[in-house]
């Protein structure tokens, strides 16, 4: 009885110090139900907009041939790249500045990164065009379709990643969220229509994505209260705003660099090794695993700032364990389920497509048990205050995909790539592993800063 009694005793604590209703007197005295449902909230956003690329990618696989979804698969690769440059010069500095130094002038601030997503749009746009034109002349008509569609559709679905990171510097997740859905119908009602007119094609799967952003984005700009900026004569806020976001955002973006190389430079070269249909075949695979990886992003949501509020407390280590083994058994739960009925699987959700390279996701599927320790670990990490040593994590794991994994992805085609996105995700566990069991547990839940 006592034995029960004590670990019931710890199991409350721990909620405690996850939520936030400990040490009496300080924020974590306060009810967490407020911000409780704002994650609520916030994992709703990331799931609608996640699900909703997530079932088009499906549904362009099962109904577009292989060389012309390998087309989309490899473009979809080059959108997140651009993504990854926009984010970290314009989404990511204004979660930082927007909720502190232009908080009091919110809607101009807004309205000048709005200037900044025009200029930027301008100039990757003429990039993918130039682009474009290069692969026509090289004879690659279906690539060249699908990247003008994308130099088209590309400004809009960035606008509506910017809008929807907006919401939450005016804490209301449930806009975004409210975008999410709207956005899902928007996006799966248009590509059915396309199907059904015949018209579905890659490009028009993109053109589909670029209208249902500007749908969203424009509501959401209106519900935020967008204001048009000062000019750089009249006012000090769009010079300021952009000397802050160069200064952060270069080193920014950087980072973000390292995290879409080596989960998306095997869709980008494959087809040199077996046409779009092996970047087509990889990418149907990695669909199925995707659920998960999701799922873990979602959770890791919440989860940085509950170890946030545990440093310092004697509970901090137990959360990071019982988190780690969360994970873990959930993972290893779905790679037993997309194991062993791999056939059908794959046979359900693509009508009898990719089924000669099913067995590999014995493989993927891995890749989720290495995510969600990777996902734990970092998250500790930065709750620590070391978010340098995830950058070493990633730089490493960067350097192992751009090497080993692309050897083996032209020694073995789609199951060297396989094997190089596994060994990618494990390497950032294991790093993060050995950088976190170097500090001093003693001193972080002790609440002393590492430095």
């Amino acid at each position: 009885m006592q034995a029960n009694s004590g670990i019931r005793g710890r199991l409350r604590r721990l909620l405690h110090i996850a939520t936030g209703r400990n040490s009496p007197g300080t924020y974590r005295d306060q009810p967490p139900i407020r911000w409780l449902g704002k994650g609520f909230w916030a994992v709703a956003d990331q799931g609608l907009f996640a699900s909703s690329n997530f079932v088009l990618n499906i549904l362009l696989a099962r109904w577009l041939s292989p060389q012309d979804y390998g087309a989309f698969a490899a473009m979809f690769a080059v959108y997140l790249l651009v993504g990854t440059i926009h984010t970290g010069l314009l989404t990511e500095p204004m979660l930082v500045f927007g909720s502190a130094r232009y908080k009091d002038r919110l809607s101009e601030y807004l309205g000048t990164l709005l200037g900044g997503h025009l200029g930027f749009s301008v100039l990757s746009g003429l990039l993918l065009l130039l682009a474009s034109l290069g692969f026509v002349l090289a004879g690659s008509s279906a690539l060249s379709m699908v990247l003008l569609a994308l130099t088209l559709a590309g400004p809009f679905i960035l606008l509506l990643w910017l809008m929807r990171r907006a919401c939450y510097i005016r804490l209301e997740p449930h806009l975004a969220a409210s975008g999410g859905a709207l956005y899902m119908i928007l996006l799966l009602a248009g590509a059915y229509a396309l199907y059904l007119l015949e018209w579905l094609t890659a490009a028009s799967a993109l053109c589909v994505m670029g209208f249902s952003s500007l749908v969203v984005s424009l509501w959401l700009a209106v519900r935020l209260h967008v204001k048009r900026p000062p000019s750089f004569r009249r006012g000090k806020l769009p010079y300021n705003a952009l000397i802050d976001h160069w200064r952060y955002g270069r080193w920014s973006v950087a980072t973000q660099a390292l995290t879409w190389a080596p989960g998306n430079i095997y869709f980008l070269l494959l087809p040199l090794w077996g046409g779009l249909e092996a970047s087509a075949s990889l990418r149907a695979l990695w669909n199925c695993v995707l659920p998960a990886n999701m799922a873990i992003a979602a959770l890791s949501t919440l989860l940085i700032p509950s170890l946030t509020r545990a440093r310092g407390e004697a509970g901090f280590g137990t959360l990071v364990r019982y988190s780690m083994v969360l994970f873990v058994f959930g993972s290893v739960l779905y790679w037993l389920f997309v194991g062993l009925f791999h056939n059908s699987l794959i046979a359900w959700l693509y009508g009898g497509q990719y089924g000669e390279d099913a067995q590999l996701l014995w493989v993927l599927g891995l890749a989720p048990l290495a995510v969600g320790v990777g996902s734990v670990l970092g998250a500790a990490l930065r709750a620590v205050e070391r978010p340098d040593q995830v950058f070493w994590a990633y730089a490493f794991s960067s350097i192992l995909a751009l090497t080993l994994g692309v050897t083996l992805m032209f020694a073995w085609g789609v199951v060297g790539a396989a094997v190089g996105l596994v060994a990618y995700t494990a390497a950032t566990a294991g790093v993060m592993a050995y950088l976190f069991s170097g500090l001093n547990t003693t001193s972080i839940e002790s609440g002393r800063k590492h430095t």
